[in-house]
């Protein structure tokens, strides 16, 4: 779906979709009892429209324009969606739409290297998407990634090789400033180099919350783990603490597969915006 720029301050931050497609609700809390039905009027955005089964993926990335220059927030599929993840990349056209064109990039952060996330970094003849972009990735996933030789449908890290001939990749692993009022956090669990992204406002801040959760259930239940995490108490341990935070602090949340990505936590769950 279409979706309107947030602005925030003197930047807006664009949503990018590559589309969506319907997976198994199975795989997100395995072993709770959930009414998605309850879950489905609520949420209806959530579920395949036509009243099939499953919840409705959405691939987002998420570029921030400000006066500081252009980054963008993880880049989608690209080439790597296979069967079952059957969403094809759409970086470059929805950055055309917005005015942009992957030259004009100046940072790319990547909240983690599954496909999903990072397969839009390189093309299919393995050149680099944005050229003129320095690109940040923790070490932690660069290196699991790498040692458990994950197919490209799976993970980036292989399709990614030119941004490190290139020296065109950040490894640095710290938290803290990729450039003005954009911030990075390590949240380790979903993978082990999940990070967040946390964006200052004006009058407030937005975190980018990569794959902290999938489903709004997990809102009210952080502690419901999910077969998607690498490392699911970890994964439960970062989603409890990230959530109760925005929480408390009224910060504005993205999350990257919600079909309505921008909302606040609330006590009862989410709201969107």
């Amino acid at each position: 779906m279409p979706h309107e720029p947030l602005i925030f301050g003197s930047s807006e931050i664009l949503p990018l979709c590559d589309g969506w497609t319907a997976l198994p609700l199975a795989e997100e809390v395995p072993g709770q009892d959930v009414d998605w039905d309850a879950e489905r009027r609520r949420y209806p955005w959530a579920f395949p429209p036509d009243g099939a089964d499953g919840w409705a993926w959405h691939v987002h990335a998420f570029l921030l324009r400000s006066p500081d220059g252009l980054v963008l927030i993880d880049t989608g599929i690209g080439h790597l969606g296979p069967p079952r993840y059957d969403v094809t990349g759409r970086i470059d056209e929805e950055l055309r739409a917005v005015g942009v064109t992957p030259d004009d990039v100046d940072h790319v952060v990547y909240t983690h290297l599954h496909a999903d996330h990072s397969g839009g970094a390189c093309r299919p003849d393995g050149a680099p998407r944005f050229p003129n972009a320095r690109h940040h990735v923790h070490p932690d996933d660069w290196a699991f990634f790498g040692e458990r030789r994950t197919p490209p449908s799976f993970s980036g890290r292989f399709a990614m090789a030119a941004l490190e001939e290139q020296g065109m990749l950040d490894l640095d692993p710290g938290d803290g400033d990729i450039s003005p009022g954009v911030r990075v956090a390590h949240a380790p669990g979903h993978t082990p180099g999940h990070r967040v992204v946390f964006i200052d406002g004006e009058e407030g801040h937005l975190l980018l919350a990569g794959d902290l959760l999938h489903v709004p259930p997990q809102i009210v239940h952080p502690e419901w783990t999910s077969d998607h995490d690498e490392d699911p108490v970890a994964a439960c341990e970062a989603r409890a603490r990230w959530v109760e935070y925005v929480r408390r602090e009224r910060w504005l949340v993205a999350f990257s597969h919600f079909g309505v990505p921008f909302g606040r936590v609330e006590a009862d769950g989410w709201t969107s915006v």
